[in-house]
């Protein structure tokens, strides 16, 4: 009872959402797990449901929902889905461009006949456990950093097949909030530095072919930037992987991006997403940190998802202006 009664009365507050317009249509978070999750934090914003039915009938009308919702809330959440490979992409098209990585940066296990999909499993596409070291992501980034503007403007969609028992959250940081609590000092010291984002200084993309990483120039993104769709203000951090220039040494920079994680990923601004098998997360990259949880990968348990990504269609305004 009573946990029902701090459901109702967290829904009853105002949500701040931090620069962003609010959504055309008011959304419910998605708290499931939060009593008994160590981890959860306390995130004003991030991790709204949206209703649209089936994504199969999904129209373009249903496809502006989510983009609308997505801009505003950061991370949305799509309950009760089963799209297979082909389904999930024409999603994907239906928010935006979908982007298409080069096959060494899939960490040598491409999903068979979707250069679109990532997979995101402790299991190889041919059946066999990937191992108790296997891991991808589990450290506070965002997707997209090593694309120049404005092509780092993407979401992330990531369909839930299989999970195991417990565990395997995925967390997310708002950098929006973020950045509208950060310090004066902080502020200043931020208002002239750019992270300089590398396909070459990304953990992930370790293994991927000398040709692949050369296509990918070095990208350079304000510290202090705004948000693509509506202007409001954010931090873009990129990961710990990334340099810092514009404050006159390297070790300013890197003591810069230590404090602006460490802040951005402080209990106030973190979601953690306790997941459920056909559930579909989207995500804004460029609003948003996120970052891989454990749980117990003895192979007898799956964590089977697969991620797409949708580039951000410019809004009509700009494009009416060109």
């Amino acid at each position: 009872m009573l946990q029902v009664l701090a459901a109702l009365a967290a829904a009853a507050e105002p949500i701040n959402y931090f620069g962003a317009a609010p959504p055309q249509v008011p959304l419910e978070l998605h708290r499931r797990g939060w009593e008994s999750c160590e981890l959860c934090g306390g995130a004003e914003r991030l991790g709204a449901v949206v209703e649209v039915g089936d994504l199969l009938a999904l129209d373009a009308k249903g496809a502006a929902i989510i983009v609308d919702a997505v801009r505003a809330h950061g991370v949305v959440i799509i309950k009760g889905q089963n799209l297979t490979r082909s389904q999930q992409v024409a999603f994907t098209d239906a928010l935006g461009e979908t982007v298409v990585l080069p096959k060494s940066f899939e960490g040598q296990d491409p999903e068979p006949f979707h250069p679109a999909i990532q997979r995101i499993t402790n299991f190889w596409a041919n059946g066999t456990w990937k191992g108790a070291t296997s891991r991808f992501g589990a450290y506070w980034h965002q997707d997209g950093q090593f694309w120049e503007t404005p092509r780092h403007n993407l979401l992330s969609i990531l369909h839930a097949q299989s999970m195991p028992p417990d565990g395997g959250e995925t967390g997310f940081a708002d950098l929006r909030a973020a950045r509208s609590t950060l310090s004066a000092p902080l502020l200043a010291r931020a208002a002239n530095a750019s992270i300089r984002a590398s396909v070459r200084d990304i953990a992930d993309f370790a293994k991927g072919d000398e040709e692949d990483l050369a296509q990918f120039p070095t990208a350079l993104h304000p510290v202090l930037d705004s948000h693509y769709l509506d202007g409001g203000p954010l931090l873009y951090v990129g990961s710990p992987h990334m340099s810092v220039e514009g404050l006159g040494t390297a070790e300013a920079g890197k003591a810069l991006l230590t404090m602006l994680l460490l802040h951005a990923t402080s209990p106030s601004f973190t979601y953690f997403h306790s997941w459920d098998v056909g559930d579909v997360l989207v995500w804004d990259n460029t609003q948003t940190l996120h970052h891989s949880f454990p749980y117990n990968n003895d192979g007898t348990a799956k964590r089977e998802l697969y991620r797409t990504q949708a580039r951000l269609r410019k809004p009509v305004a700009e494009k009416e202006e060109l």
